[in-house]
């Protein structure tokens, strides 16, 4: 760099102007260091202005809404405030109550005893059937196996098997009296010295013809008994000396064990009633007395049948548990419901109260009932009309 003769203080002047810059910029620089220290008074009045501006935001909102129900609602239409007192239909509470666990346990345990009792008669059990009487009608029915229609040069016809099955028409029994056709396929000869079976085909005699395995009871004969003793009201002993009138000797133990067996049958029709009507909302429970024999005590004793309805659709159920009223009788039989449930002033149904998605609703008919009205008037049960 050359020197300047005409101001030889140049240089010095350039430097001095660079260190005043420099020491202007350290102290702008300095003092917002020191305005740093108020960053978490600002950080805390800015956190609670957002708070406070969101309350106001709540606010605005709930009079927005205030001002939407008086100008479109109807003039009728209320805003009222929510009362912590007042019992919501929030269907809150426990899945499933401690007794409804135990009965889940009891049950499995019960059904793997069954299950091998069961077994047990079954290989106890040896059928013996008695001919049925030569004077009454037969009525022959044949059957073909499905597998010879298309050739039946193909097929060497064997002795038939016969089934008797004992059939009613009003004011009669008759036999009808099944004729399955055995065949067996024809087999060219061969060369080979190794002896080839041949297959043997019999007609399938399905569930109609013979409701109950290894039994002479045809399914009219069955719905007679069931039809007369619980809608006609004739015990089986009756029917027995009605039957003999017609020339049919049945033996008590035969007819209770098709009775037994029937009920077996209908099992599955009575659980898809139970699941239409447990499966609604809305059901109405109640228990009735029952006479029922007890042979230990050998006298009559008060029995109770309970009675669930679906209000809606007006279907019904009954359930006998040995005449029980007891509690795990309901926990048993009311475990998969969900939704409003109205009984009478019973002290069981009280536990529904603590029920997941059960809500117990009481009726205005108990609730005159000074019993009653003061086990309604302790427990926050909601009243409904029936």
């Amino acid at each position: 760099m050359q020197e300047n003769k005409e101001n030889p203080n140049e240089l010095l002047e350039l430097l001095l102007e660079k260190c005043d810059r420099l020491y202007q910029e350290n102290m702008l620089l300095k003092g917002k260091l020191e305005d740093r220290t108020d960053v978490d008074a600002l950080k805390s009045s800015y956190e609670k202005t957002i708070s406070e501006k969101d309350t106001r935001i709540v606010d605005l909102e709930k009079q927005v809404a205030s001002l939407k129900r008086r100008i479109w609602g109807k003039s009728s239409e209320r805003y009222i405030q929510a009362d912590p007192q007042q019992r919501r239909i929030d269907f809150e509470g426990l899945d499933l109550l401690p007794g409804e666990k135990e009965l889940a346990e009891a049950a499995k345990a019960e059904i793997e005893a069954f299950r091998k009792r069961r077994v047990k008669e079954q290989v106890k059990r040896k059928p013996v059937r008695k001919p049925l009487p030569e004077d009454l009608p037969r009525v022959e029915e044949h059957l073909y196996p499905s597998e010879i229609m298309e050739n039946k040069d193909a097929w060497t016809e064997l002795e038939p098997e016969i089934t008797e099955m004992l059939e009613y028409e009003p004011g009669k029994c008759y036999v009808r009296k099944i004729v399955r056709h055995k065949y067996v396929q024809k087999i060219k000869p061969t060369l080979d010295s190794e002896k080839v079976s041949s297959p043997i085909v019999t007609a399938s005699l399905a569930t109609r013809y013979q409701p109950i395995a290894r039994s002479y009871a045809g399914a009219s004969l069955l719905a007679e008994l069931m039809i007369n003793k619980y809608v006609n009201h004739l015990p089986f002993y009756r029917q027995i000396q009605m039957m003999k009138q017609m020339g049919v000797n049945l033996p008590p133990p035969t007819v209770n064990g098709w009775f037994k067996d029937t009920a077996d049958l209908l099992r599955p029709l009575y659980y898809r009633l139970g699941e239409q009507v447990l499966a609604t909302d809305y059901i109405q429970v109640d228990e009735t007395t029952v006479p029922v024999i007890n042979n230990e005590k050998k006298k009559t004793v008060n029995g109770y049948m309970w009675m669930v309805r679906s209000v809606m659709d007006s279907q019904l159920f009954f359930h006998y548990d040995h005449g029980s009223r007891a509690q795990n009788v309901a926990l048993s039989l009311l475990k998969d419901f969900r939704g409003a449930m109205q009984t009478d002033g019973y002290g069981v149904y009280k536990m529904y109260e603590y029920k997941k998605d059960v809500l117990p609703l009481g009726c205005w008919a108990h609730a005159r009932r000074y019993r009653n009205f003061n086990l309604i008037k302790s427990s926050p049960i909601m009243i409904a009309d029936n």
